[in-house]
């Protein structure tokens, strides 16, 4: 017997989302995933001044704006020409690396682990995890509240930074100004290496694969961390077999001064990577509550006329596809396609499921914790931080670059000097797409089908699977 249950509001989540599945023999047969609420920001900003797009997009997350006005920023760079300052690109590359940390740290303590204080999980887990009452709890909110003040100290303000620009950064950074990041950021280290490592960061990163993490986590120290309990928690109760996405990634990569990369950009199917092309980034609408076109259409010409009565569709979110196929992006994606050793070993044995999801998150951040102080050296306080813009009367650009969720692009086209078109396709589009004219689901409707769901009143399953993803629904219904 089938039975259809639907999650509205989807609660803990950024957003309005609404998780409907098809239940039968005790498992989900289809499941639908839903953005409930139009924003509009694309067709606010038609008839502004280039410039606003940094203005109004910065304002579409309050957990990712950094990245959006930085997106805003390298479009119009990209369509005036400007070439930023090695400064200025790194203090973007500090700005977006403290934002992915604090985005990545939040969801593993306030939005996926609270879920372990379930009955099911160890008694253990309740006590550290519990919201507000955990023992980790309290101290990793105050530790996630100092590592702000980066952003003030590099952006201004956090969140609607608009520190960002065409040029650069508009804040010439002093020595004590750096010094001062550095601190914080070796303050908020030790809390990693006391409370979420047991031990030192350096030497989680010598894992290299399985078999080493193995080892790290069966040492006193680390089954003592959050991190290494949950590995023990996850893979005890077979996180590792839960909501097996496509296994098809996109990253537009970390770009560095230079040319450089930290991470590398491309595109990954059937163990292959192969190099980015943005035009093959198409946005479906066939069941998104938008105006109807045929097939895919480049976000550089796309449309988002509103059409809440259209037949078929379920969704404020379009159906982003890459050569005509469901992507998943997002820190595993990331980690893939720059073959780090690790993950890509934990990828070849489980998949891409929750647990390589949850693991690719909280190592990244450690990585990007040692970058970060990396980046943070290599700026110089002599030298240039801004160029300035010549904005055109006529013009067009885009910009790829990976927020804490995934890949973002921006795209721009500007005519008599104001903005005639602007669209934004975000990382949750990707992830929780609706499905696309062919009825390709997106990459969370796929992983929610197969799962066991033993209670409907508790499906942690689901809420594992989901979570994983960190949807972000303001960025994806913008």
């Amino acid at each position: 017997m089938k039975k259809t249950i639907v999650f509205s509001p989807f609660t803990r989540v950024e957003g309005d989302l609404q998780i409907e599945v098809e239940i039968a023999d005790g498992a989900v047969s289809s499941a639908r995933t839903s953005g409930t609420l139009y924003r509009g920001f694309e067709n606010l900003l038609r008839g502004r001044p280039p410039h606003d797009a940094i203005v109004v997009t910065c304002r579409i997350c309050g957990t990712c704006g950094a990245v959006h006005a930085a997106a805003a920023a390298a479009t119009l760079a990209n369509a005036f020409g400007v070439q930023t300052p090695p400064n200025g690109l790194l203090c973007r590359a500090v700005i977006l690396a403290t934002e992915t940390i604090l985005s990545h740290f939040t969801h593993f303590y306030l939005t996926f682990c609270t879920d372990l204080a379930a009955a099911r999980y160890p008694a253990e887990a309740a006590k550290r995890f519990t919201a507000w009452t955990g023992s980790h709890y309290g101290p990793a909110v105050k530790a996630r509240s100092e590592l702000t003040g980066i952003l003030g100290l590099l952006a201004g303000k956090w969140p609607n930074t608009l520190a960002m620009q065409p040029g650069g950064l508009t804040k010439a950074l002093t020595r004590s100004d750096l010094d001062r990041c550095a601190g914080i950021l070796a303050q908020f280290r030790a809390f990693v290496e006391d409370q979420v490592l047991g031990g030192p960061l350096d030497r989680w990163l010598d894992n290299r694969g399985m078999a080493d993490l193995e080892r790290w986590a069966n040492t006193s120290e680390s089954q003592a961390s959050d991190v290494g309990f949950f590995i023990q928690l996850a893979l005890t109760h077979g996180f590792h077999r839960l909501g097996r996405g496509p296994g098809r990634f996109l990253s537009s990569g970390w770009p560095l001064p230079g040319n450089a990369m930290w991470l590398k950009p491309g595109f990954f199917e059937n163990g292959t990577a192969s190099a980015l092309d943005p035009n093959q980034v198409t946005e479906h609408v066939r069941h998104s509550w938008f105006r109807p076109y045929p097939g895919g259409r480049a976000p550089m010409d796309g449309l988002s006329e509103p059409a809440p009565t259209k037949d078929a569709a379920y969704s404020w979110c379009k159906a982003p596809r890459y050569a005509g196929q469901p992507a998943e992006v997002g820190p595993l994606a990331r980690m893939v396609v720059a073959e780090d050793p690790l993950i890509t070993d934990a990828f070849r044995q489980f998949g891409s499921v929750v647990f390589t999801r949850m693991l690719a998150r909280v190592h990244e951040m450690f990585r990007l914790l040692t970058e970060a102080a990396v980046w943070l050296r290599q700026i110089s306080p002599d030298e240039p931080f801004y160029a300035k813009d010549t904005p055109q009367d006529a013009a067009s650009g885009f910009s790829l670059l990976e927020a804490p969720r995934g890949m973002l692009g921006h795209w721009v086209r500007i005519e008599r000097g104001r903005i005639r078109n602007y669209q934004v396709v975000t990382p949750t589009a990707w992830n929780l797409s609706p499905r696309d004219d062919q009825g390709q689901p997106g990459p969370l409707e796929s992983a929610l089908v197969g799962l066991p769901v033993h209670d409907v009143t508790q499906p942690l399953t689901l809420a594992h699977t989901v979570r994983s993803y960190d949807p972000c629904l303001f960025c994806t219904v913008h």
